[in-house]
């Protein structure tokens, strides 16, 4: 908003607040979040956005969970049993998504085959 703001009254006062959002939103793919979000919430089969989220089941609130997190890609991505709640179509878009996120990611899991499928080399810890 702040960005489409500036470009409507720009001027040499805004010109360097407009080219630092730019960079931002150039940086971090924001021109197409919208499709984004969309995707990932169905790949990930949430609730429609408009659902109350104190109706929502917990494997539903789990869904809705991973994909903000996802979506706000941390440059450390920390994932605790992430394939619990998931059917196999889900599951094999997230390991697709995670083997090609540009971030580091630490997961921890009883999922042998999705780590296999997912991960570079395992840790394992007694």
């Amino acid at each position: 908003d702040r960005y489409n703001e500036l470009m409507m009254n720009y001027s040499d006062e805004t010109a360097d607040e407009g080219a630092k959002l730019q960079d931002i939103i150039d940086s971090q793919n924001l021109w197409d979040l919208e499709s984004q979000v969309e995707m990932a919430m169905e790949a990930l089969r949430c609730p429609p956005g408009d659902a109350d989220v104190t109706k929502l089941s917990g494997g539903e609130k789990r869904r809705v969970a991973l994909c903000k997190l996802l979506l706000s890609k941390p440059d450390l991505l920390l994932l605790d049993e992430p394939t619990n709640h998931l059917d196999a179509e889900t599951t094999a878009w997230l390991e697709k998504h995670l083997r090609e996120y540009p971030g580091s990611v630490l997961i921890i899991t009883h999922d042998r085959y999705f780590l296999d499928n997912v991960t570079g080399w395992i840790l394992e810890l007694d």
